[in-house]
C-alpha cells in the first residue's frame, strides 16, 4: 500500500484487486491506471468547501486478467460526506471501512469490460469540508497526492468559484496551467501540493514582556519588537508603557530600551498588526541592496551553535544553498517527543551527533553553520509559525511555541532568502524555492545566535505572552510626528546666517 504519513500530509493510497483468468503472476505491466482529481470550490460565509471528483481510468494491458475491484483510502482527518460512486454503466454502492486511521472506500465494477486494451472507469464523488482553510483574507490548501502512481497519467484540477476574485500567489510545485478559474497540475511527483490564494496575510499580534531587575543598581534593558523585513510590515497600535528610547540594531531588529530601578519590575504590552507578503516589498528591496549586508564578515563567522569541523561527510555536500538545504532536510529527523519539554539547544555539531533529536533550532543551526563554512552569509530568524497541524508543521519547544528558520543571502538578487528545512522535513512541502504567509519574524540573529531574545521569551513564571490571530483588515496607516524644543529667532534679515534647531519624534 505504500508508506503512510501522519496528519493531512498522508497520501491517498490506491489499491487494486485483480481477478486473473489464468494462474499468472501479476506485475505492473498488466494494467494501467490513469487518474484525474477535480476540486470544485464553493465559498459561503468565509468557509470554503469542495466537491471532489475522482475519475479513475483502468486499461487492461493483457487478455489474461481484468480488474474487478478498486480501493482508495483517505486519512480519517478528512471530513468527507455525500459519497457517490459510478462505473461506466450505472451507479454503484461503495463499501466503507475504517482502520489504522484511514477510511477505505472499495468499489466493484457492475459488469467490467474484459480483454486486452479494454477500458473500465470509476467515478467517485464526495464533499470535503476541511481541505481548504480560510485564514484571514487568504485560502490555504495542502492537497495530498496519490502514492504508487507507477505507469500512469495523473492530473489535479482546482476550479475556483467564479466570483471569488482569489488568485494563486504561492504554489509548490508550480501549476502547469492557470486558465481563468482553473488551475491544473499534470503528473505531480511531490508528496503534497501546497497552494495559497491571496498575496497578503494580516495578523493581529499581542505580546507581553516581563522585565525584572534583581540588582541593587538601576539598569537599562532592551526588548525586541516585531521588525519590518523584506516580506513583513508592522503596524504598531500601542506599546504600554512606551520605551525610554528606541533604535534599530545592525541586524534590523526594532529595540525598545527601558529603565528599571533597583529591584524593579515592568510589564510591557505590545499590540499591533503584522502583514506578511508573498512577494518582496519594493522599498525594502532598495534598502537591502543599498546596505550590501553580504559584505559583513560577521555573517560568515563561526559562532556558538554555528560551529562545525570539516569531516568527509561535510566535504561531500555541495557549495550552494540548495545542496546545504537538501542535506539538512534529509539528515535530521524531527523529534516530536521534545515538543513541550525543556529542551537544550544542541547546535550544529550536536545536531549531527544526534540527528534524530532535532527540532527547528537544530535544523536552523545546522543550515547556518554549513552555509557560513562555505562563505555564504546566513542568519537565524526566530518568530512564530501559524499552523493548523502541529505534526505537519510543528513549532519549537520554546516559550509560547515559537519557531525558527534560517535565511541566506542570495548574491544574484542581492536579497535575503528565507527557507524552512524543518517544515519540509515534516510536511514534504518545498520550503526552499518558495515560502508561505505563515511565518512571522520576531527577531533576527545574525551577529549573535541568541540575542536579542524574541517576544515570548521575556517571562516571569508560566504565562501565555504571545497571541497571534489572522484577520482580514489592516489598520489605517498614518504618520504621527511631534516637534519640540524649537528655537526660532523673532526677526531675521539677509545680513546674518541663522541656525534653526528642533527635535522630531516619530
Amino acid at each position: 500500500m505504500g508508506r503512510i504519513l501522519s496528519g493531512i500530509s498522508k497520501a491517498i493510497v490506491i489499491g487494486v484487486i485483480l481477478f486473473m483468468l489464468s494462474a499468472q503472476k501479476v506485475n505492473a505491466q498488466e494494467f494501467r491506471n490513469d487518474y484525474q482529481v477535480e476540486y470544485f470550490l464553493n465559498e459561503s460565509q468565509n468557509i470554503v468547501t469542495a466537491r471532489v471528483k475522482f475519475t479513475i481510468r483502468i486499461t487492461n494491458l493483457t487478455s489474461e486478467l481484468y480488474v474487478k475491484q478498486f480501493a482508495i483510502s483517505f486519512p480519517l482527518s478528512f471530513e468527507i460526506s455525500g459519497i457517490r460512486a459510478f462505473d461506466d454503466k450505472k451507479e454503484i454502492t461503495p463499501k466503507l471501512e475504517e482502520k489504522d486511521l484511514l477510511r477505505k472506500i472499495s468499489l466493484e465494477f457492475s459488469d467490467p469490460n474484459v480483454g486486452r486494451g479494454s477500458v473500465n472507469n470509476f467515478y467517485l464523488e464526495f464533499d470535503q469540508q476541511n481541505l481548504f482553510v480560510t485564514n484571514g483574507n487568504i485560502w490555504e490548501v495542502i492537497i495530498p497526492t496519490i502514492e504508487n502512481k507507477g505507469n500512469t497519467d495523473y492530473k489535479i484540477i482546482v476550479h475556483l468559484p467564479s466570483k471569488s476574485g482569489k488568485k494563486i500567489s504561492i504554489s509548490k510545485p508550480k501549476p502547469d496551467v492557470i486558465s481563468g478559474n482553473d488551475i491544473i497540475w499534470n503528473n505531480p511527483t511531490s508528496r503534497t501540493i501546497y497552494a495559497v490564494f491571496g498575496d497578503r496575510q494580516n495578523y493581529d499580534v499581542s505580546l507581553v514582556y516581563h522585565l525584572e531587575n534583581s540588582k541593587l543598581v538601576p539598569v537599562y534593558t532592551d526588548i525586541a519588537f516585531p521588525p519590518d523585513t523584506l516580506y513583513q510590515k508592522t503596524y504598531v497600535s500601542s506599546i504600554d508603557p512606551e520605551p525610554n528610547e528606541v533604535h534599530i540594531d545592525i541586524d534590523g531588529n526594532f529595540l525598545g530600551r527601558y529603565y528599571l530601578k533597583p529591584r524593579d519590575r515592568k510589564e510591557i504590552t505590545y499590540k499591533g498588526t503584522v502583514s506578511v507578503f508573498a512577494n518582496p516589498q519594493d522599498h525594502i528591496i532598495e534598502y537591502e541592496q543599498r546596505e550590501k549586508k553580504q559584505e559583513r564578515s560577521s555573517l560568515t563567522a563561526q559562532k556558538t551553535y554555528w560551529e562545525l569541523e570539516k569531516t568527509p561527510q561535510i566535504e561531500k555536500i555541495g557549495n550552494n544553498p540548495r545542496d546545504i538545504y537538501s542535506f539538512v532536510v534529509s539528515s535530521l529527523t524531527y523529534d516530536y517527543n521534545k515538543v513541550g519539554a525543556e529542551n537544550k539547544r544542541l547546535g550544529a555539531t550536536g545536531a549531527l551527533i544526534s540527528p534524530k533529536q532535532a527540532v527547528c533550532m537544530e535544523f536552523t543551526d545546522l543550515f547556518v553553520a554549513l552555509a557560513r563554512m562555505r562563505g555564504i552569509p546566513s542568519r537565524e530568524i526566530e518568530g512564530y509559525g501559524v499552523t493548523q497541524d502541529p505534526r505537519l508543521r510543528p513549532l519549537s519547544t520554546k516559550s509560547d511555541v515559537l519557531h525558527s528558520w534560517p535565511e541566506y543571502f542570495d548574491t544574484a538578487s542581492g536579497l535575503w532568502k528565507p527557507v524552512d528545512p524543518t517544515w519540509e522535513n515534516t510536511s514534504g512541502i518545498d520550503y526552499f524555492s518558495a515560502f508561505d504567509l505563515n511565518h512571522l519574524t520576531f527577531v533576527i540573529h545574525g551577529e549573535d545566535p541568541a540575542y536579542p531574545p524574541p517576544a515570548g521569551a521575556y517571562k516571569i513564571g508560566d504565562s501565555k505572552d504571545v497571541q497571534v490571530t489572522p484577520v482580514s483588515d489592516i489598520p489605517n496607516e498614518y504618520l504621527k510626528l511631534s516637534f519640540s524644543e524649537l528655537a526660532i529667532p523673532k526677526t531675521i534679515n539677509d545680513q546674518k546666517n541663522y541656525k534653526l534647531s528642533f527635535k522630531v519624534r516619530n
